[in-house]
């Protein structure tokens, strides 16, 4: 009779098995709200970054109509170009379309990541679907593929 009573003391004195989820569920509200602050941050890395490059653009647009307005102008004069002089205009022409190219490319990218956070796919790799790391993500927001589907593509 006393051995029944000390199992019946020890029982008592376990925990319920209820209390294990609530702290699982604890837990898992804590991981949310953690990941619902790194979206957020990703949001508003990604939304500076795609004001940046819209100002770029803008100024590489201007730069070319100020170009092109100068170009009618000096068209009109009675004075020649010197062949080295035209040489330089087309060389700074064609930097800033590239250069133009490459930022329209970026914003697009940028774009894109951003289109992913409000559906929800945002930090997943487009080949594979695995996440992508978040050191990746920090360091290359607009990040589409994981590190191993990105060397695979580029070997």
């Amino acid at each position: 009779m006393a051995v029944k009573a000390a199992v019946k003391k020890k029982r008592k004195r376990t925990p319920p098995a209820r209390s294990k989820p609530k702290a699982a569920a604890k837990t898992s509200r804590v991981k949310a709200k953690a990941r619902g602050n790194e979206i957020e941050k990703f949001r508003e890395q990604l939304l500076a970054e795609r004001t940046r490059l819209e100002e770029e653009l803008r100024e590489i647009e201007s730069r070319a109509a100020r170009v092109d307005e100068f170009d009618r102008a000096t068209e009109l004069s009675a004075y020649e170009d010197h062949p080295a002089d035209l040489a330089s205009e087309t060389f700074e022409r064609e930097k800033d379309l590239a250069i133009g190219e490459s930022v329209e490319h970026m914003l697009h990218k940028v774009i894109n990541a951003l289109e992913k956070l409000d559906r929800g796919t945002y930090g997943r790799c487009d080949a594979c679907g695995r996440p992508i790391k978040k050191a990746r993500l920090r360091a290359l927001p607009f990040a589409t593929l994981c590190l191993m589907c990105q060397a695979r593509l580029e070997s």
